[in-house]
């Protein structure tokens, strides 16, 4: 039996038994991590309320060799980014940022720079008012950090750098076309938003979020965002749905 403590962000949480539940959370070290936390439904559970989705912890988790599940021995909360009263667009963004790293980390593989944009992500999500910024910014480091996103600075064909004038995105085919060679095909990007995707590059979430995107900009973004997740998850997540009418007017 090998014992371990460890930075962790609570992913989701759900029944093994009339007593215990199952939960999901993301490490620096380890990186997803299943494990069972014993009488956590029972009402004087002392570790209970700091294994609720979207909390900081830190735990202490052992893992017996053959077992698929590890075992949750104590878990003390940092800090929680729902708190008490949080406001729907918060719980949506945040539970899509869950969802998403979810379908994302890997098992028992370790995945700091996932992990620091989770936390920074959050952090930026609890310091400002949740925004399409701050989503489109969670999306293309995901993005990014799974080596689902192209080099979008450059056509592929002719080399042209297309970073100021916009670019077409094949997606199949994870290519970039100027326009000259895009052959009238592809996802068009335009400046406002191609010039966006170069901030994200350079900006923490922190400093992004406080910026305001274009409307179009942002649709564009969102368009090749959600294309290539479910072009590489082969699904659009729950979660986004719910998100696109918590933010609605914004």
């Amino acid at each position: 039996m090998t014992v371990h403590v460890a930075d962790a962000i609570v992913l989701r949480q759900y029944s093994l038994s009339d007593s215990d539940r199952i939960i999901v959370f993301i490490t620096r070290e380890f990186g997803k991590i299943r494990a069972v936390a014993q009488g956590i439904k029972k009402p004087r559970n002392r570790i209970g309320g700091s294994l609720e989705p979207l909390n900081h912890v830190q735990l202490e988790f052992w893992v017996r060799e053959g077992r698929e599940l590890s075992q949750i021995r104590q878990a003390d909360l940092i800090r929680s980014y729902l708190g008490k009263n949080p406001n729907l667009p918060k719980i949506s963004a945040f539970s899509y940022f869950a969802e998403l790293t979810n379908e994302l980390v890997q098992d028992n593989q370790a995945n700091d720079p996932l992990f620091r944009l989770v936390l920074a992500s959050l952090e930026a999500g609890n310091t400002y008012a949740v925004s399409w910024s701050l989503v489109r910014y969670f999306e293309i480091w995901c993005l990014k950090l799974s080596g689902w996103l192209p080099n979008y600075a450059y056509c592929s064909n002719c080399g042209k750098c297309v970073k100021d004038d916009g670019f077409f995105a094949w997606l199949e085919a994870g290519q970039t076309r100027c326009s000259e060679c895009s052959e009238g095909r592809g996802l068009q990007i335009g400046s406002i938003a191609s010039k966006a995707l170069e901030l994200m590059s350079k900006l923490t979430p922190e400093q992004f979020t406080q910026r305001l995107l274009d409307f179009n900009a942002a649709s564009e973004i969102e368009s090749l965002t959600q294309r290539l997740l479910t072009l590489h998850l082969d699904k659009q997540l729950k979660s986004y749905r719910i998100l696109r009418e918590a933010l609605r007017n914004q």
